[in-house]
């Protein structure tokens, strides 16, 4: 491969590293990813490793989770035995899906607190005035959460309900290689 083009891609990996870490990807997977997209034809498990410099149990690991996340996908090669894989090429669709799943996650994480707070606060009984005026008010910050909550759920709803309606053709998506099975 052409120096000029590797010292590209390399600028490249190392600012989608920084992107990725943000969106909660680690290095491998941030790497694995971007070579993919980068390259104008699927990859084998042994290109990515000699490309990236990266042990082939690191990479193989990694692009199983990117298969999960829906980011990558194995591809059949004709003439060839070897496992190849591609990216989703359009990257918007990626870094969309990404948010989501981070907002839902986050998301799921606030309803368990309200939850498990709501629970823990309905079995204590107050002893005096005092402890009743913290009950209520620790009722009246969780019930302030929760409109938040449901606000923010709203809100993701109407995100995914875009996200469905979405569809405009991209003509820069690079043909789909026959998928493996």
């Amino acid at each position: 491969m052409n120096n000029e083009l590797i010292k590209a891609q390399d600028v490249f990996l190392e600012k989608i590293n920084v992107i990725c870490n943000k969106f909660g990807l680690n290095n491998i997977m941030a790497q694995l990813y971007a070579i993919l997209y980068l390259s104008a034809r699927p990859l084998s498990l042994d290109d990515m490793v000699e490309r990236l410099k990266i042990s082939k149990g690191s990479a193989s690991v990694n692009i199983r989770a990117l298969e999960r996340y829906g980011v990558v996908r194995q591809v059949w090669v004709k003439g060839s035995r070897k496992d190849y894989y591609e990216a989703e090429a359009d990257i918007s669709k990626v870094i969309i899906e990404r948010i989501r799943s981070m907002a839902q996650g986050r998301l799921s994480e606030v309803d368990d607190m309200i939850n498990l707070s709501t629970d823990a606060l309905s079995s204590v009984n107050p002893h005096d005035e005092d402890e009743a005026e913290a009950i209520k008010t620790f009722k009246e910050r969780i019930d302030k959460v929760k409109a938040l909550y449901d606000q923010a759920q709203s809100v993701l709803e109407l995100f995914n309900t875009v996200l469905l309606s979405r569809n405009v053709p991209n003509n820069t998506e690079r043909p789909m290689h026959e998928s493996k099975k």
